[in-house]
């Protein structure tokens, strides 16, 4: 029997999903939920690339982006 995903919050599917890897029903809904108006990052190709990449995850995650 699988939980009802709609009913769960953003933050509670997310964990379910991490702690669920297999339900790929879970995710297909997760990733219907994420925020069309969010930055899209194009693939890194070269290795500035990738730093430049890195140093914007660094931020998201410290919190100042």
């Amino acid at each position: 029997m699988n939980p009802n995903y709609e009913q769960m919050s953003f933050t509670e599917l997310r964990a379910y999903v991490v702690e669920n890897r297999e339900d790929i029903e879970a995710l297909r809904f997760l990733m219907s939920k994420r925020d069309p108006n969010s930055p899209k990052y194009p693939m890194p190709v070269t290795e500035a690339d990738m730093q430049a990449q890195m140093e914007i995850i660094r931020r998201k995650i410290n919190g100042e982006l």
